[in-house]
């Protein structure tokens, strides 16, 4: 067998597989998802709080939205109602409303703007990477590397001590809790762009083999 009959034979081992997820994927679980829309709807009143200077509500938003994104997952492993569709709009939602938070933070001056950039980007990018992909083959596809979740842990704790540094100014934890996560938050982000383009790499030399 020579290399470009190999490669033709991988093709259609990948294609058939593409076509067995498709087939196989179940439907978006209503309650997991209700609880991902949750950091969706409240995003715009967290900016419109903090906009406005209401910042032990903007604080609050986004207590909630930390706790939805710990509990639509722990509510699809409950329920056994894990999905590809679901984790999908998990990682959307954790990506907008962190994106977004993130800039606005900066935007107020809580946090080093750069330092803030960094992650904000490094979500965006990550959204539109995993869309690209979901696009060419025609299924959503969900890469988590443990720098990805490192990532996302870090930002939510980056937005909360920043929001409640606002909020109680008074309380100089937060401050300090923020400084940390503002140097640690890029670093991860950082790590997680490598690691994508070490998962990107190995699946396109599976592919190529």
């Amino acid at each position: 067998m020579n290399i470009s009959e190999a490669q033709q034979r991988h093709r259609e081992q990948f294609s058939q597989t593409i076509e067995m997820i498709k087939r196989t994927q179940e439907q978006l679980p209503v309650a997991p998802a209700m609880v991902s829309w949750v950091r969706i709807v409240i995003l715009p009143f967290s900016v419109w709080a903090g906009w406005y200077s209401h910042y032990a509500t903007m604080f609050l938003l986004c207590l909630i939205a930390a706790a939805s994104d710990y509990a639509d997952g722990w509510l699809a492993r409950k329920l056994k109602k894990s999905s590809t569709p679901g984790k999908t709009l998990d990682i959307l939602a954790d990506k907008l409303f962190l994106s977004v938070m993130l800039i606005f933070l900066a935007r107020l001056g809580v946090v080093n703007g750069l330092l803030a950039l960094i992650p904000a980007w490094y979500h965006i990018a990550v959204v539109l990477g995993l869309l690209i992909v979901s696009w060419s083959i025609k299924i959503p596809v969900v890469a988590i590397t443990t720098s990805e979740r490192l990532t996302i842990i870090l930002s939510y704790v980056l937005v909360l001590t920043a929001a409640g540094g606002l909020a109680y100014p008074e309380k100089s934890i937060f401050m300090k809790l923020t400084q940390v996560a503002q140097i640690l938050t890029p670093i991860a982000a950082v790590l997680g762009i490598v690691s994508y383009f070490r998962f990107s790499r190995r699946l396109i030399q599976r592919y190529l083999q």
